[in-house]
């Protein structure tokens, strides 16, 4: 069986800098891919702060950049799925479709509702920053979820509360 490769969107990378908790990435996968283009949309897009940590962990080696090759294969009618999407969902979603595609095991980490809704459609297995969060609690590497849940609607980011409240089920919290 292959190892599943994970690939994060900006958004994750993002929600958990802005709490102090993006080693909670490394911690659960050891190893995390991003796009050139979530590369630049996170370090060069000029609007996000807590952009350090994720140089950082690029630094380290643990968030690992890569460049999708040109000839990446694609599922059928993928490109009309993307349309719409901004350039860093677009390129984690094709690089994931495109591995997945090939027989790899793929998680695609991904918060924003329209991009989630594409990669339901193409079958691809999603993890947004709640069940990150839902899931670092479950196995023991932070004591509680729901101050962090708190913490990052507090910051301003956005948590529906029935994705909040499933999190903390997931937590075993509810």
């Amino acid at each position: 069986m292959s190892q599943q490769i994970v690939i994060t969107d900006a958004s994750p990378l993002i929600a958990l800098a802005r709490i102090g908790h993006i080693h909670l990435l490394r911690e659960l996968f050891s190893e995390v891919w991003i796009t050139e283009t979530v590369r630049q949309e996170v370090l060069l897009g000029g609007q996000f702060s807590d952009a350090a940590p994720i140089d950082a962990a690029i630094q380290a080696g643990w968030l690992q950049v890569e460049l999708l090759p040109e000839t990446l294969p694609s599922p059928a009618g993928v490109a009309a799925y993307v349309a719409g999407l901004d350039p860093g969902e677009t390129s984690a979603i094709l690089w994931a479709a495109g591995l997945q595609q090939t027989g790899q095991r793929v998680l695609l980490l991904m918060d924003e509702m329209k991009g989630r809704a594409v990669a339901r459609r193409l079958s691809l297995e999603i993890m947004g920053s709640a069940g990150i969060i839902a899931t670092a609690k479950r196995l023991g590497l932070i004591p509680q979820a729901r101050p962090l849940l708190e913490k990052l609607q507090a910051s301003g980011y956005y948590l529906s509360p029935t994705v909040a409240e499933m999190a903390l089920k997931i937590a075993g919290e509810a």
